[in-house]
């Protein structure tokens, strides 16, 4: 990135986004391949008046060596013991989170053994839970954005020809950042979510149905949930936007009342790997069929993680008008593909969409049927071939998206 692009998109990320502010700490999470554009995040939140930001460079590419040649297969369940205070001490001390998503290498666990990945990853995540409970709660302002690299916008482009010109005259309008103040823009666009959200929070459908090729599906509300889009407020009372880009209203199902058939309309990295082609059968809330057209081994090692990763702990509604869906590319990054489409997420649900939720703890949680697991990771089932539907406890429908529109 030139200089003065990285300037725009890091004060929407650090101002905008995050909020950064006198005496903050920011723990920014970055690829070694992202380091030019993770010390210009440094220095803006220094000139923004953070009193530390703290780096953590991790390369995915050393789980790919622990995978394929560690001797002993029960040495996959460690982590060092100093992981789960580090995470601890970021949730006590409420530091803002920034993670920096754009891989230098987009296929690196692709024929990976899934038994031990699934291992590795299940461990971490163990020894990050009250991290990852903070975040899904937003006991403290956290953000994921995107920064490009040459393999991975060769795989959106198909060719890295002129690759970091091409990409960027993609990203651009999609960030907003042709606008003349993106920040302004970014909280006008928050506005117009903001409205989706109030007008499924006043009908609080008991049933939101998708219907299209391969899909018909209904997932079950309650009505303690709230539709949630856009900023967010953290428990210091900061106004935070975890996404950069974000096109989305989401909320939180009841986890035992999903139904039917649904087909996957985007692939999606799974543990690292691709998964193309992904289908799921539900009954009960709970997953009880699925295929894929690859890396299905891969989806089933995921759906056997923990109770909660056959489940359901998000439903989001994003339409066809978001300019993800309008650039006409598959971004094989879940932080943009997100965006472009209607979604399900399998996995742990967002306490912040229930009334009071955050202040629950886990049996609570339990008891008003939110799905409490070790992984979240969303599933694309959005396109212009399908239609969503709120249904009223009398039986009444109300169309929301008429294909892949929005008409509320």
């Amino acid at each position: 990135m030139n200089k003065e692009l990285m300037k725009a998109y890091s004060e929407v990320i650090l101002s905008g986004a995050l909020k950064i502010k006198n005496g903050d700490v920011l723990w920014l999470r970055s690829e070694p391949v992202h380091l030019e554009f993770a010390k210009y995040i440094a220095e803006t939140a220094y000139r923004l008046g953070a009193k530390y930001v703290n780096v953590s460079l991790e390369d995915p590419s050393f789980d790919r060596i622990r995978i394929d040649s560690t001797a002993d297969d029960s040495f996959f369940d460690y982590v060092p013991e100093n992981r789960t205070p580090m995470f601890d001490s970021i949730v006590k001390e409420g530091w803002r989170a920034l993670a920096l998503r754009g891989p230098a290498e987009p296929d690196l666990m692709e024929g990976v053994d899934s038994v031990k990945l699934g291992r590795t990853t299940k461990a971490a995540a163990l020894a990050r839970r009250g991290f990852l409970s903070a975040v899904s709660s937003n006991k403290l302002p956290w953000n994921v954005c995107l920064a490009p690299t040459r393999p991975w916008a060769t795989k959106v482009l198909g060719s890295d020809e002129n690759w970091e010109e091409r990409i960027w005259d993609i990203l651009i309008p999609i960030l907003r950042l042709d606008k003349a103040d993106p920040a302004a823009a970014w909280l006008e666009h928050d506005a117009m979510l903001k409205k989706r959200a109030a007008f499924l929070n006043h009908h609080r459908f008991p049933l939101i149905k998708f219907t299209g090729p391969g899909t018909d599906l209904t997932v079950g509300m309650l009505p303690d949930r709230q539709f949630k889009g856009g900023s967010c407020t953290s428990a210091d009372g900061t106004v935070f936007f975890p996404n950069i880009p974000t096109e989305e209203v989401f909320s939180t199902p009841d986890k035992t009342a999903t139904e039917g058939r649904v087909k996957c309309t985007r692939p999606v990295t799974v543990y690292g790997a691709q998964v193309d082609g992904a289908w799921f059968a539900f009954k009960n809330g709970r997953v009880v069929d699925f295929g894929a057209d690859s890396n299905s081994e891969v989806l089933g090692q995921y759906l056997s993680t923990d109770d909660g990763a056959s489940m359901l702990g998000e439903v989001a509604l994003v339409g066809i008008d978001s300019p993800i869906y309008r650039s006409g590319k598959v971004f094989h990054n879940i932080l943009f593909d997100e965006n472009a489409s209607c979604h399900i997420a399998l996995g742990n649900g967002y306490t912040d969409c229930i009334v009071n939720g955050t202040a629950m703890d886990d049996a609570a949680l339990e008891s008003c049927k939110c799905n409490q697991s070790l992984v979240h990771t969303d599933f694309m089932i959005g396109s212009e071939n399908v239609d969503v539907t709120g249904i009223a406890a009398d039986g009444t429908e109300t169309v929301i998206i008429k294909n892949g529109e929005f008409v509320i």
